[in-house]
């Protein structure tokens, strides 16, 4: 397919499509003629994976770029490559110098969880913390052990059928393009579940049908 073909299937305006191949985030097509190439199958899924991480994942264009490296490093483990990924599409607030009581309270909740497969080094730890520290400060919130050990229990049940629903038999390209996306949108709709559920229970208690459950019950 020609390029304007293929930036109205993947519906990205055609200039955003240029300046990704300008910039080297979608490969170069196949040259057939004077300033024409083909495109294929590979460049759209790669060009709706970027749409997914810019306009459901916010992640910004600047970052699109160490995103594209990982998945494109066949010398980069696969696992090894998620992650790398996940410290750049991942939302929350950036990582500031951590304050070590939130640090030792998100470790805490890590090692009661039994995952001891995170990295000390992982962004995403480190957000946590950052989170903690903010809900710990000034204010009606705090996030002691107990209650992020409650929503950990719910994160991980999530996080282990969705894994589990991941053929990884099928091919590196197509495998990292379908958790990568799977992470971004399947999170919005979580989290867009999630703020349905509030609503719903809500209603309930403001209308004296039904009584909010303490956490862990």
């Amino acid at each position: 397919m020609l390029v304007s073909e293929l930036a109205e299937r993947a519906d990205v305006p055609l200039a955003t499509v240029k300046y990704y191949l300008r910039e080297g985030l979608l490969t170069p097509g196949e040259t057939t003629g004077p300033r024409r190439a083909e495109y294929d199958d590979s460049h759209l899924r790669r060009l709706r994976v970027l749409r997914l991480l810019r306009e459901v994942g916010g992640v910004p264009v600047t970052s699109l770029r160490q995103v594209v490296e990982a998945l494109d490093d066949e010398g980069l483990a696969v696992h090894d490559t998620m992650t790398l990924v996940a410290d750049v599409i991942s939302a929350g607030p950036g990582p500031q110098t951590q304050d070590p009581v939130a640090l030792e309270i998100v470790d805490r909740v890590i090692t009661a969880m039994g995952w001891d497969g995170i990295r000390a080094e992982s962004l995403d730890r480190q957000r946590l913390a950052s989170l903690v520290t903010l809900l710990n400060g000034p204010g009606p919130l705090a996030a002691n052990v107990e209650v992020l050990t409650f929503y950990a229990g719910v994160a991980d049940q999530l996080a282990r059928a969705e894994i589990a629903l991941v053929d990884h038999s099928t091919e590196r390209s197509h495998l990292l393009e379908q958790m990568v996306t799977g992470s971004v949108v399947y999170g919005q709709v979580f989290e867009l579940l999630r703020q349905l559920g509030h609503e719903h229970h809500h209603a309930q208690v403001a209308t004296g049908s039904a009584r909010p459950q303490p956490v862990g019950t």
